[in-house]
């Protein structure tokens, strides 16, 4: 995600929500090193807590007040962590949730969402939006296929079923069908790399009810979402188990997985045959005191200003792709963006695939013009805001967008037609032209 043509950038330097690359050339930072820096670059609380701590110790090997007071604030958040342990990444938290419901349920099979990004395990890596691989045929034979990265072997295959997003048929049906077998489903609120598609309102309800009544694990991976709320507590749905990391860490790496005190009793040393979790560096101090410090400064007022922000800027790209006369829309939920062309909103990930098939020339065209007015976002289409952005960079954005958009119009009309909300006209005046009237 983070290599792309002509090349990629290197960056020497973030301040604020802005980055210097090796040219010295300062961008403004759309991406928010993909949703985990919500304060920004060196946030002075965040660089302070750092500091402090690294005078004491980075990882003391055994426990520390740091995982305590982390723990506490974290928990007063999500209502639906009664107890959690810590790891090093959301991989990892994800990897050990998926494990969490295995051995609790005494079940193999997992379900998971088709283009869901839970990380880089062999569990995560099937149908999760990644190019390359193979595809084979599911467990269920009717099921679509499923797609494994490479490297990935098929017979992960044999306890991994994947099944579309927003839609709790689907999951109904292969919960009735592998009745006694499934262990948990693990899905984000957010479709976060399979296109930024939100859940519909009802959809985690509905899951919430179907897991209930076969007994399965209902996982939520609120990794990239905890800066919507989190998502589980801005909507009013509680997982079984849930999965944390990005900005939990404040800028270092982090990652934490936890729920209900039942199902996380079994890695009580108490029990006779304890479930076992072992990390050298997860809860390390200096991950926790810069977490600290990023939850303390990260409440209802911060989450609020993403609202607004992330509602200016997909009001403001929907709005700048019609100026340009070009269909296309802005999705996402709070400071948690994507910009699909197309005139639907994709529902799931084959609908993004769809929406970007044989499209790829043209988004990375954006993508270099975006980079080349001083804007950086992700390749594959994020945007983010910190908590530092200011309105004023957004509106600037969005006119840049649009004036993106605009100097494409005749590669869209040529190579694209049917993305142009009036294919005969010519390239449409820029906003200049348009003022000079």
């Amino acid at each position: 995600m983070t290599t792309y043509a002509p090349y990629p950038l290197y960056f020497s330097r973030g301040e604020g929500a802005r980055v210097k690359d090796l040219d010295g050339r300062w961008y403004h930072d759309m991406v928010a090193n993909y949703g985990a820096l919500t304060h920004g670059h060196n946030h002075p609380a965040l660089t302070r807590a750092v500091r402090d701590q690294i005078q004491r110790g980075t990882a003391l090997g055994g426990p520390s007040t740091l995982q305590y007071r982390h723990a506490d604030l974290l928990c007063a958040r999500v209502p639906a962590l009664e107890r959690l342990r810590y790891c090093n990444s959301g991989t990892e938290a994800t990897m050990w949730a998926l494990r969490t419901a295995r051995a609790y349920t005494s079940r193999d099979v997992i379900v998971k969402i088709d283009g869901g990004y839970h990380g880089t395990h062999d569990w995560g890596h099937v149908s999760a939006f990644i190019h390359g691989g193979k595809t084979c045929q599911q467990v269920l034979p009717d099921l679509p296929t499923a797609n494994l990265a490479p490297g990935v072997p098929e017979s992960v295959l044999q306890s991994i079923v994947t099944v579309p997003f927003n839609d709790a048929e689907s999951v109904a049906e292969v919960l009735t069908r592998l009745r006694g077998s499934v262990a948990g489903l693990i899905v984000e609120p957010v479709l976060g790399v399979g296109g930024g598609i939100p859940a519909r309102p009802e959809y985690l309800a509905e899951l919430r009810q179907l897991t209930s009544q076969e007994g399965v694990v209902l996982i939520f991976d609120e990794c990239a979402t905890f800066r919507l709320g989190p998502w589980q507590v801005k909507h009013g749905i509680e997982p079984d188990l849930s999965t944390f990391s990005k900005i939990l860490g404040g800028g270092l790496p982090i990652g934490v997985f936890g729920g209900s005190a039942e199902i996380m009793s079994m890695f009580s040393p108490s029990q006779p045959e304890p479930l076992y979790h072992a990390s050298a560096f997860g809860g390390n101090s200096l991950s926790l005191a810069a977490g600290i410090a990023a939850l303390e400064t990260f409440g209802d007022a911060e989450i609020a200003l993403l609202d607004s922000l992330g509602s200016k800027l997909r009001a403001g790209l929907d709005a700048a792709a019609r100026k340009a006369g070009v269909v296309g829309r802005a999705v996402g939920e709070g400071g948690l963006s994507y910009f699909h062309f197309g005139s639907k909103s994709p529902r799931n990930a084959s609908d993004t695939a769809a929406a970007r098939r044989g499209r790829d020339q043209l988004r990375a065209l954006v993508h270099l013009h975006l980079l080349n007015e001083g804007f950086l976002t992700a390749r594959h289409g994020l945007m983010c805001q910190h908590i530092v952005t200011d309105l004023s960079v957004v509106e600037e954005f969005v006119e840049v967008f649009a004036s993106t958009l605009q100097l494409l119009h005749p590669y869209i009309a040529q190579n694209h037609p049917d993305l142009l909300l009036n294919p005969g006209a010519r390239n449409p005046p820029t906003a200049a032209g348009r003022r000079a009237r």
